[in-house]
């Protein structure tokens, strides 16, 4: 029993025995084994990869003020930050359907080589596959990576259509991705100025109401500009009323001297009077018939109210239309510019060499492994065979 299980292990001096007996077997299986997978690398499918990265997106600040009003007034529409390309350049948006159908009709791939054959959705399926977004969160900077493989037995033709493909998908993408958020920038434009529009219809519609009751106001009451009215009608009657007193004063002095009935009495009493008709007059509403913009004193208090109101609500409306107008002039300039959303920093490259397969990577790998599990194979047949005879 003891020989038996002596005879079932194999010593490391036998193994080596065994080894250098089967060395000829070993290295033609390892010479073939690499042939193979050299072979085979020549065949299978070759891919190549090519990036494009954009910078980091503009950190640009919201539209405050008017944005925020039509934002609440109208929450269809998006204001302010179109600007945000941080979500522009998201994996979600460069993967779209809407953004690679752009792809595939700026690069016709319908009518391409490697496509050829495909309808529109199995494209898109395959564009989408390939495509690979890196953020770089702390550099901020985006990555667009494309892999295209070729088929079995490839030919130098198929090679250089797959390298030239590898670098064209993410530089259309970057393309179409700037062109798709420039059109969006000019419909966001587009609908704010004409939101923009609306409202100054409505501004200058309430504007005209007001100033023609302004004007109203102003025909009814003899109001033009009650300040300048007022300091004209006060002036007016501090001038008579000083008149008024010096005559009544020399009144007094010439009824000392003369007669009541006497007729120089009697001219300053006609003087003392007038100038009280004109005095009162001039609290009342005019020194004359012909004076149409003179208002009473008593009324100034109630007129002055109600005019400084219409001429604050004419202001205020006047404030707004003129907002709005350089809101308008801006969103115009916006829908009508062409500048790029999206800045590229490195254009995708059509590359020299291939990313699959690494040939001699395979090869030594091939090597290491064929060395390894033929020496094994090798002991284990040898073993196996002796405890067998």
């Amino acid at each position: 029993m003891q020989e038996s299980q002596e005879q079932k292990s194999i010593t490391f001096h036998e193994f080596l025995g065994i080894i250098r007996r089967k060395i000829v077997l070993i290295c033609v299986i390892v010479m073939l084994s690499v042939i193979a997978v050299g072979v085979y690398s020549y065949l299978m499918p070759q891919t190549f990869v090519a990036v494009a990265t954009l910078m980091p997106p503009e950190q640009r600040s919201s539209g405050g003020g008017l944005a925020a009003l039509l934002q609440s007034a109208a929450p269809g529409i998006s204001f302010g930050g179109m600007d945000s390309k941080s979500s522009a350049v998201s994996s979600d948006i460069i993967t779209s359907n809407s953004l690679i159908e752009r792809v595939i009709r700026r690069l016709n791939l319908p009518e391409h080589t490697f496509f050829k054959g495909m309808d529109t959705g199995t494209i898109v399926t395959i564009v989408r596959s390939s495509l690979y977004i890196d953020s770089r969160v702390r550099t901020g900077v985006t990555g667009i990576e494309c892999t295209i493989g070729t088929k079995y037995f490839a030919s130098e033709q198929e090679i250089s259509i797959a390298k030239q493909l590898s670098s064209d998908i993410p530089n259309a993408v970057t393309a179409c991705l700037d062109e798709m958020l420039r059109d969006k920038n000019v419909s966001t434009a587009r609908k704010t100025r004409e939101f923009i529009e609306r409202m100054m219809i409505v501004t200058k519609s309430t504007l005209d109401s007001t100033q023609e009751a302004m004007e109203k106001f102003q025909l009814a009451n003899k109001v033009f500009t009650i300040d300048d009215q007022t300091k004209a009608i006060v002036s007016s009657a501090v001038s008579i009323g000083t008149e008024l007193s010096k005559a009544q004063i020399e009144l007094g002095a010439i009824k000392q001297q003369y007669q009541p009935n006497s007729q120089i009495v009697q001219s300053y009493e006609q003087t003392v009077k007038s100038l009280q008709e004109q005095y009162e007059k001039a609290q009342t509403g005019g020194i004359s018939e012909q004076d149409k913009y003179s208002i009473p004193l008593g009324n100034v208090p109630h007129l002055g109210r109600k005019y400084l109101n219409l001429l604050r609500d004419i202001k205020i409306q006047e404030q707004i239309n003129a907002y709005l107008e350089s809101q308008r002039m801006q969103e115009s300039i916006q829908e009508a510019r062409d500048v790029p959303v999206i800045q590229v920093l490195d254009r995708a490259v059509k590359p020299s060499v291939r990313a699959t397969p690494k040939r001699p990577l395979m090869l030594v790998m091939t090597f290491g492994l064929s060395v390894l599990f033929s020496m094994i194979w090798v002991v284990v047949a040898t073993a196996w065979s002796g405890r067998k005879n």
